[in-house]
């Protein structure tokens, strides 16, 4: 085995044992990387230092009967249900938080490399720079999805007194002084690193979990975008899509149609080189897992709200459905026949197994386009548009309406993202991010869950999630969010 990849091993074997300290780091003790390829190598662990635990279940997409929410209870756990319910306190002082503890974990690693490459006992200053870039702009990035759980959404008018997370940035499991920083200053932090580093990255993708050029500019638009700072995403945005045209890539989407072929459904890959995981890979750019928990995908404990599939799916050809809905009761797998207010769960056994909440090509080409559409480019918005949209239904059923333009059409971009990411838990960062828009205030009639006896309407203060008790231990001078 070679030496870069040890150090991934340790840092492995320390998330799945756990740690004493809340940040959830290596012990000390450990080898210290010395060499330029041993720097390298803490760079393919961050695949494995996001996993959340919780935040699927508060997606407003979910729903369940009472007998499925009393089995989730006692089968899948206590902080799941809080959850999933919108309650302020998830967890308990004896429970992870993984929200919290993985993310931190990740910057762990990656402080190592900020902070020790340039010294690296060989390589040149432009190899150690470029890896020195790489880990500035994933342990950004990990600030930036933390964010999203335990600070506001960003909201100019009050990110400089709003609390956030605190920045993380020496490798150290004995620093106390980390205090909570405002929102303005973690986004202030975030855009810095990635805007001074993105320009030293490869211009070729190298690996899956490593960050290139075109991923780079796709986060720095990102956290723009989530900002609700469209304008200034562009830039980012135009330069990552120019970098990926240029790249020697096959295929910029993997085709739905292709695979459903003429039977016009698609089948299960038997074939090892086209599992589901693996196809989806082929997507993207940087990859950073998010993994899911059988006992919430694949089971008939939640699943997505008809209303909600019946209003972003009324084009029952659009292969979404049964790639990423597997199946429904009373449906065949796969199939034509798609009675849209049947009950569909994600199937393990027939779909993606985790979800990339790293970069993807359909998360740039969504982005940019509803940038593009808010500020007045409608016809390069609808060409970006069609173009992933031809890769996921008949050709047939690809155009955007042509009636569309200005505020119907930054919907309808919206709209895509959803068909795009129903039941993956990435629509929790679309309605922090759309909870003030007003173009998007009727989104809120789904913002309700039910455990089969009575209903909970989430509330503006559960777009933040409160610090967990096993991190407040450490730090009884932060101030709890409410």
């Amino acid at each position: 085995m070679k030496k870069s990849r040890i150090y991934v091993t340790i840092l492995a074997a320390v998330l799945l044992t756990g740690c004493t300290d809340w940040l959830m780091v290596q012990p000390r003790g450990v080898e210290v990387p010395d060499k330029l390829e041993h720097y390298e190598g803490l760079l393919y662990g961050t695949d494995q230092v996001f996993i959340g635990e919780v935040f699927p279940y508060m997606c407003f997409e979910n729903t369940c009967t009472g007998s499925g929410y009393e089995t989730m209870y006692s089968t899948v756990g206590r902080p799941e249900c809080n959850a999933y319910l919108w309650q302020a306190d998830i967890f308990r002082e004896d429970e992870e938080c993984a929200e919290w503890n993985f993310p931190a974990a990740g910057m762990y690693a990656l402080n190592v490399v900020v902070n020790g490459v340039m010294d690296a006992s060989d390589g040149t200053d432009e190899e150690k720079l470029a890896v020195r870039s790489e880990a500035r702009m994933m342990r950004a990035y990990m600030h930036f999805l933390m964010a999203q759980f335990f600070g506001k959404p960003y909201d100019a008018a009050t990110a400089g007194q709003d609390l956030c997370i605190p920045l993380i940035t020496e490798a150290s499991t004995t620093q106390t002084d980390l205090p909570r920083r405002t929102v303005e200053d973690v986004y202030d932090f975030i855009l810095t690193e990635m805007t001074e580093s993105v320009a030293n990255l490869p211009d070729r993708m190298s690996h899956h979990k490593r960050v290139f050029r075109t991923a780079g500019y796709t986060m720095l638009g990102k956290v723009y975008w989530m900002m609700g700072r469209y304008e200034d995403a562009l830039p980012a945005f135009e330069e990552a899509m120019k970098s990926l045209r240029s790249s020697e890539t096959d295929g910029i989407f993997l085709d739905y149609p292709a695979l459903a072929g003429d039977g016009g459904a698609i089948s299960y890959p038997t074939d090892p080189k086209l599992n589901p995981e693996e196809l989806y890979e082929l997507e993207s750019m940087f990859l950073l897992y998010h993994s899911m928990w059988p006992s919430y995908y694949g089971s008939t404990l939640i699943y997505i709200k008809p209303e909600v599939l019946q209003e972003y799916y009324a084009d029952t050809e659009d292969y979404r459905l049964s790639f990423m809905a597997a199946f429904s009761t009373g449906a065949s797998p796969y199939g034509k026949a798609i009675d849209l207010s049947d009950q569909y769960y994600i199937d393990l056994q027939h779909t993606r197994i985790t979800t990339n909440f790293g970069i993807t090509t359909p998360d740039l080409f969504l982005m940019y386009a509803e940038c593009l559409a808010r500020t007045g480019n409608d016809d390069e918005a609808v060409a970006l548009l069609e173009e992933l949209r031809a890769a996921r239904m008949p050709a047939a059923n690809a155009a955007v309406p042509a009636s569309l333009s200005g505020d119907e059409l930054v919907r309808y971009a919206v709209a895509e993202r959803m068909r795009e990411n129903l039941g993956y838990g990435a629509s929790w960062f679309d309605m922090r991010r759309l909870w003030a828009d007003p173009l998007f205030q009727d989104m809120k009639q789904w913002y309700v869950h039910t455990d089969g006896v009575q209903e909970y309407t989430l509330t503006e203060q559960r777009l933040v999630m409160r610090i967990p008790p096993s991190v407040m231990i450490w730090h009884d001078d932060y101030v709890n969010n409410e």
